[in-house]
């Protein structure tokens, strides 16, 4: 659940990007063959001039047109459109085989009918809707993968969410089948020690499984069955990289009922300023940011399992993440998050790699958490102030410690399980190594650190040296400007603050559990099922 504001910083397209007059088609079908091409600030004047006789369902459709295609603005200024022979904005997303849509379309059959079951309004979120009789004990699978890098030989992983109950019970028989033949069960995953027992007391009690075949050395299959009982489903099989390149991907946590956009620009340059060369981000992929759709479970008439869903379905995207990365290293981080090296002459790579050279066992690096207080969009909001970028020119204070879980660098090929703070298991009996604070930080940019009157922590803590900072605020400026044009960008974010202190339960902080009261705070994307990404109920 994206705002059209944070899209728009996500799919600029330089002065051009790709619309699409169906409203029908999902976000990923906008940016298509058949689209048309319309100069931004001609379908905004569209959207926004009284003299344009367009009904309001039209004007839905081209507000929905203008957050079409994805950071190519990013892609051209890295030049990652380089590595094509061409040039082009090439869609980087992989061909959906035959299998995965045959598979999509036997279980949301198209078109949809989205006003018989107007669950959430008239939102493609009511996409999911199920007319099958879904329980409390029904398992939602998500992917499956064929996965490498345990030394004991390859494996099909299948990772899934399932109410922890049914799990537990002893009474669920499951079973991996390839060409009918079963390849056994290796393991059964929950991401953290003690998961079981705080899912099985809890509100929310659907949590998210990895369960993993024994070693298996036959031909690489497309499909695998999975048998729950007597029910069976077919899911594709998707392969994790062979072979990792020399960099650093970085995975940005789910990103519900997020409009925060001066903080999605921030962190995106200060990610690419430590040399991270991919970006995951649940929505959709293009370039140096892949956004990947991640639309709800199914649900019926009676039965919801989105509004259950613990610590709201957050470990199920880190351990997609650790199929997705094709890089040495992955950086799992929240958009309030980066990584500083304290010693200016290194990268965030070479510190890296120093550490990898001296320990045999490393599998991964956590980084001290450290309070940050740094308010990038001041209130009352005004843009013209705002591009002035006055807190990033200030030095930064870090507060005094407040201590929490450390976020993490991990080397993916040795990599099992991945938590939504660091690796808890690795494969080759590798382990997590704590760097100490003399050598890197990660710096937690909350709301509530700002204005802390505490003692700084960090006095040498500076996101621009004094002679790089006055060139890097204009080139920040410069993005921030031609993403926007002649927008005038609204900051609803202190209202979705707002709205998300009412009481509720845990698992209502965000997620579906927040329609009624967000729904109308913004104007919001919402992913839909896709081939390329949905689930499977058995």
């Amino acid at each position: 659940m994206l705002s059209v504001c944070r899209e728009r910083v996500i799919h600029i397209a330089r002065s051009r990007f790709v619309a699409t007059t169906d409203d029908t088609r999902d976000s990923s079908q906008i940016c298509g063959p058949h689209a048309k091409t319309l100069p931004v600030h001609a379908l905004w004047q569209s959207i926004t001039s009284p003299t344009m006789r367009l009904d309001f369902k039209a004007r839905l459709v081209l507000l929905f047109a203008l957050v079409g295609a994805l950071a190519i603005y990013y892609v051209n200024r890295e030049g990652v459109a380089a590595e094509h022979p061409h040039g082009q904005d090439v869609d980087l997303v992989s061909p959906i085989n035959s299998h995965q849509q045959r598979i999509f379309e036997q279980y949301y059959p198209s078109p949809r009918n989205r006003s018989r079951h107007p669950k959430y309004g008239n939102s493609n979120l009511n996409d999911a809707y199920s007319d099958a009789p879904l329980g409390e004990d029904v398992i939602y699978i998500y992917k499956a993968f064929y996965d490498t890098r345990d030394p004991a030989g390859p494996r099909i992983r299948v990772i899934l969410t399932a109410n922890c109950a049914t799990l537990a019970s002893g009474d669920v028989v499951i079973e991996l089948r390839i060409a009918n033949k079963s390849i056994g069960i290796g393991w059964v995953r929950l991401p953290f020690e003690g998961a079981l027992t705080s899912c099985l007391g809890d509100d929310c009690p659907y949590h998210h499984y990895d369960i993993a075949s024994e070693a298996y050395e036959g031909a690489i299959p497309e499909t695998v069955t999975f048998h729950r009982d007597d029910f069976i489903a077919e899911i594709p099989i998707e392969r994790s990289p062979a072979e990792y390149s020399d960099d650093i991907s970085a995975c940005l946590g789910g990103m519900h009922w997020y409009n925060d956009w001066p903080r999605l620009i921030f962190y995106v340059e200060m990610v690419r300023r430590n040399g991270i060369s991919r970006i995951l981000v649940p929505w959709q992929q293009k370039g140096i940011i892949d956004l990947h759709p991640w639309p709800l479970m199914p649900f019926g008439k009676k039965h919801d399992p989105n509004k259950l869903v613990f610590y709201n379905a957050q470990w199920l995207l880190t351990q997609y993440c650790n199929f997705w990365t094709k890089s040495k290293y992955t950086y799992l981080s929240d958009v309030d998050e980066m990584l500083y090296v304290r010693d200016r002459n290194w990268t965030l790579y070479e510190l890296l790699e120093s550490w990898s050279r001296n320990a045999s066992d490393l599998g991964g690096f956590n980084f001290p958490h450290t309070p940050l207080s740094l308010d990038l969009a001041q209130e009352p909001f005004d843009y013209e102030k705002f591009l002035e970028l006055e807190p990033l020119r200030m030095r930064p204070r870090t507060v005094v410690d407040d201590w929490r879980f450390p976020k993490s660098v991990w080397i993916t090929e040795h990599t099992m399980v991945s938590w939504v703070h660091y690796a808890t298991e690795f494969f080759a009996d590798k382990r997590n190594y704590d760097i100490p604070a003399e050598e890197a930080l990660d710096l937690h940019m909350r709301n509530d650190f700002i204005g802390r009157n505490y003692t700084d922590l960090y006095p040498d803590v500076q996101i621009f040296s004094e002679e790089e900072v006055e060139g890097e605020l204009s080139r920040i400026r410069g993005i921030i400007r031609e993403i926007f044009r002649d927008l005038r960008p609204n900051y609803r974010t202190p209202a979705v603050h707002a709205a998300m202190e009412k009481p509720g339960k845990p698992c209502d902080d965000s997620g579906v559990g927040c329609w009624e009261l967000l729904s109308r705070v913004d104007d919001w994307i919402y992913a839909s099922p896709t081939p390329e990404s949905f689930y499977i109920p058995v």
